[in-house]
């Protein structure tokens, strides 16, 4: 595995994610991740276009970072007696970001923000596919033995609310799966088309009739009702009886209103 040396958010860490297969990115590449489609995967690969984090949800991942920043220290290195580095790695085309990895590589560390669901788990085996696919492909491209896998949840001032941590185990049979649906992700990638913007007509409307005045004091005064005759019949007779396109189309519509 190369390191590289990025900083996890930055400009140039999006600019190395958009170049290479990513762990994270990888469950949404299988089609199982309840957060994005396959398809917007392809399409953000393809354009460079990610929707933009609103305030709420970037306060959710600060959270998640300081939650994982907390349990590196306070249960991971423990847990593993050894020190561990935050960093992102490349093998090829593929690429991972590393909540932790031991000096010699030998060991990663994942780290999730405690919920309802992981909770329940009592096993490795119980551990969402979503998890497994991305520490799967972390362990592909680090080499490592085995990951650490640590769900947190901590108060407002740092103390440590509840906890689980599971050790996954390399499963190859599910790391051929992500070879085989990279590779066929960068076919779909390379056949990509943008889809077509359906422009829509819009009409124009013929001469703009003069506006009708009549001047009333129990009987009329003065009116320009013939010259408004006249030339409403003049526009009228102008228009075009034979539609054939949608621009056509909204024209007359528009004349008509």
């Amino acid at each position: 595995m190369q390191t590289i040396n990025l900083i996890q958010g930055s400009t140039e860490w999006h600019a190395h994610r958009r170049s290479h297969f990513n762990a994270s990115d990888a469950p949404a590449m299988m089609g199982v991740s309840p957060y994005k489609t396959r398809a917007q995967l392809i399409k953000e690969y393809a354009t460079g276009l990610t929707e933009e984090v609103d305030a709420q949800t970037q306060r959710i991942y600060d959270k998640g970072h300081r939650f994982e920043e907390l349990a590196r220290v306070a249960i991971a290195e423990p847990l593993i007696g050894e020190d561990l580095f935050p960093c992102v790695g490349v093998d090829g085309k593929f690429s991972a970001s590393f909540d932790g990895l031991t000096m010699l590589n030998d060991v990663d560390f994942e780290h999730k923000t405690l919920n309802a669901k992981i909770e329940a788990y009592k096993t490795a085996d119980d551990i969402d596919i979503i998890y497994r696919i991305q520490m799967e492909q972390q362990i592909m491209v680090s080499g490592a033995e085995k990951c650490l896998f640590v769900a947190s949840k901590w108060t407002d001032d740092d103390e440590l609310i509840d906890k689980r941590d599971f050790w996954y185990k390399p499963d190859f049979e599910l790391r051929q799966r992500i070879v085989d649906g990279w590779a066929q992700f960068e076919k779909d990638l390379a056949e990509y088309t943008p889809e077509a913007v359906e422009v829509q007509a819009v009409g124009t409307a013929p001469d703009t009739l003069p506006a009708l005045n009549i001047q009333v004091t129990g009987m009329v005064t003065a009116s320009n009702i013939d010259q408004f005759k006249s030339h409403a019949l003049s526009v009228i007779g102008a228009m075009s009886k034979d539609l054939q396109t949608d621009q056509d189309f909204a024209d007359a519509e528009k004349a008509v209103k």
